[in-house]
């Protein structure tokens, strides 16, 4: 075994993937996902090792048929669009959940009923907790004082419930 090599590759694949966009996707994603940092560290691992024995084997192939600045050349361009991928998708998905969710919260400021009840307004106020400036307008058209709420009528389709729901399937998008 050259020990030479074995340290040589370690080393360069160690300190190229410090703050790259790995490393910063891992970090992403564990940050959105504290409930199962696990789950995030397992499948970045087996995502690192698969697309390292890919590169292996595809460069081993490649070398035999291609110069290897070529495949530098290649490698540098995919680095590229991948990167400009990484910055545009997550926006995306996080103006997505937020117009989600205000499309819904909107929908309970005319709805009187809901807008009143004491368990929506605990809801309400749950939500501006965590102060996402994209929820501030609508969660504050939706705060009503105590003195204007009523007790929960115990409803089938609870909007406090439905609200709930949502803010907690979304949350994890809105990182």
């Amino acid at each position: 075994m050259d020990l030479k090599l074995f340290a040589v590759t370690f080393v360069a694949v160690f300190l190229a993937e410090l703050g790259d966009k790995t490393q910063l996707a891992t970090m992403s994603f564990a940050a959105g996902n504290r409930h199962a940092l696990v789950l995030v560290f397992a499948a970045s691992s087996l995502a690192l090792v698969s697309t390292s024995a890919i590169g292996v084997l595809a460069g081993g192939a490649l070398s035999r048929w291609l110069d290897p600045k070529t495949i530098k050349i290649g490698a540098g361009i995919l680095f590229i669009l991948i990167g400009l991928a990484t910055l545009l998708l997550p926006d995306r998905k996080r103006e997505a959940a937020f117009h989600r969710l205000t499309v819904e919260l909107e929908r309970y400021t005319v709805t009187e009923q809901c807008r009143t009840c004491a368990k929506f307004q605990a809801t309400v106020r749950d939500m501006a907790e965590h102060d996402h400036p994209e929820l501030r307008r609508p969660l504050q058209k939706l705060l009503m004082p105590p003195e204007a709420q009523h007790e929960p009528l115990g409803c089938d389709h609870c909007s406090a419930d439905k609200i709930r729901a949502l803010f907690e399937r979304e949350r994890p998008r809105t990182g």
